[in-house]
């Protein structure tokens, strides 16, 4: 794979340089960004084939390719299909066809020659959310495409979720560990009862989350919903196109999952032996989920003040969706939850916008939505990280760091609790 990732590097390089020499505008590559590109790429091509000379050598070299590789490569990727473009239009279904697979396997050499190779728990864990980051400038290229499917599909985010699969599944695989997406439970009555109680409150939640920011009284915000405010074919944030809405809600639904996932894992190691461990991960992988969402003051053009309730917002449902998956051992099922979480606030109708919650009325800031918000939700959570309930998550934590067969007999490691 080394010798896959330097014809990479040397391919992406070259590629700069013609685009810089003849002066082609892309859209995506500009000459000072072609130049740094180019230097970090003939730096990283360098320092891969030193890396085995020392460690001083594998050191420097892992930092470059986790830091500037992911994104010089995948930028490269997307001029020379934006080239593409400009050179066969008459084809371009079938170049966006080839952009959106191919996309999957970009990140694929460097995963396994320096991602899998990362030791320690807290460089794991800010390595995977700038890879996160790289693959979120995918969305910022779309595809110059006829085809309203393939543009629908790329512009929502699914090729980086699904994209994300390929990255993380190799990644924890040169970490020693598995990409548990369904961990196999003994279905007991209690656990049966507490699974079916839990993802119908989750469910539930979602509703009242959303609803209650538009609601007039409490009922409307507890269980007399209005539907007539949700309509994917007039969607404020994707108005006129339904299938965006759809797409959008799947790519939430996945990709934030699985990010959430590395994230557990990776705090599984670092908080491992310690005795809140499962509490810690819980309130912390719901902490970055929340703060997650500062970026959007950029995208949807909302003030501090505002994106800091939506960040209060979706701190309870952050923990309740970590508590779904640890719990149950079921990624899809926290999914789902989630996926329909992101559908109600996708499917929202303009009008929405000009309708403030009742609860405006008591304290005008907005600020006692989010505060509701979570505090309906904190009780649960706090009965779900209790009891037997706990024990039960601490048993598939357990599992998340169980390693693989392949590193137990290589390396003789014996699975400590």
């Amino acid at each position: 794979m080394k010798r896959c990732l330097q014809i990479q590097i040397a391919g992406s390089g070259l590629l700069c340089m013609f685009l810089l020499g003849m002066q082609i505008r892309t859209g995506i590559l500009n000459p000072v960004k072609s130049g740094i590109i180019i230097s970090t790429l003939m730096i990283a091509l360098i320092l891969l084939q030193l890396r085995a000379k020392n460690k001083y050598f594998f050191n420097i070299s892992q930092i470059i390719n986790v830091l500037f590789l992911p994104y010089d490569l995948a930028m490269t990727y997307l001029a020379f299909f934006q080239l593409l473009f400009k050179s066969f239009p008459q084809i371009t279904n079938l170049i966006g066809i080839l952009r959106i697979v191919g996309f999957a396997f970009v990140l694929v050499p460097v995963t396994v020659v320096s991602y899998g190779k990362l030791r320690y728990w807290l460089s794991r864990l800010i390595n995977i959310e700038m890879v996160v980051f790289t693959f979120l400038i995918f969305d910022d290229y779309p595809l110059i495409s006829p085809n309203s499917f393939l543009r629908n599909f790329e512009y929502s985010g699914l090729v980086c979720a699904l994209s994300f699969i390929v990255f993380l599944y190799l990644v924890l695989k040169g970490w020693g560990l598995k990409l548990w997406i369904n961990i196999r439970q003994k279905w007991t009555r209690v656990f049966t009862f507490t699974t079916i109680g839990l993802i119908a409150f989750g469910i539930w939640y979602d509703f009242f989350a959303a609803f209650i920011q538009i609601a007039d009284n409490f009922s409307e915000a507890i269980w007399n919903w209005n539907f007539s405010l949700l309509n994917p074919n007039q969607s404020l944030f994707f108005p006129g196109n339904p299938s965006l809405v759809y797409f959008a809600t799947l790519d939430a639904g996945i990709f934030e999952e699985l990010e959430r996932y590395a994230i557990l894992v990776v705090l599984a190691g670092t908080l491992k032996n310690k005795k809140f461990r499962a509490q810690g991960m819980v309130l912390i992988s719901a902490l970055i989920f929340s703060l997650s969402h500062y970026p959007n003051m950029i995208s949807e053009h909302k003030d501090f003040i505002t994106t800091s309730y939506q960040v209060m917002d979706v701190f309870a449902i952050g923990c309740l969706l970590a508590i779904i998956y640890l719990y149950t051992g079921k990624l899809w099922l926290a999914m789902i939850v989630h996926g329909v979480w992101d559908f109600l606030v996708f499917a929202m109708i303009p009008a929405t916008m000009d309708i403030a919650s009742f609860l405006d009325l008591y304290v005008p800031s907005g600020i006692l939505v989010p505060v509701v918000i979570n505090a309906v939700g904190i009780p649960v959570i706090i009965f779900m990280l209790s009891g037997k309930r706990l024990s039960h998550i601490e048993k598939n934590i357990y599992t998340l760091l169980k390693p693989t067969k392949s590193v137990m007999v290589v390396n003789k490691i014996i699975p400590q609790n």
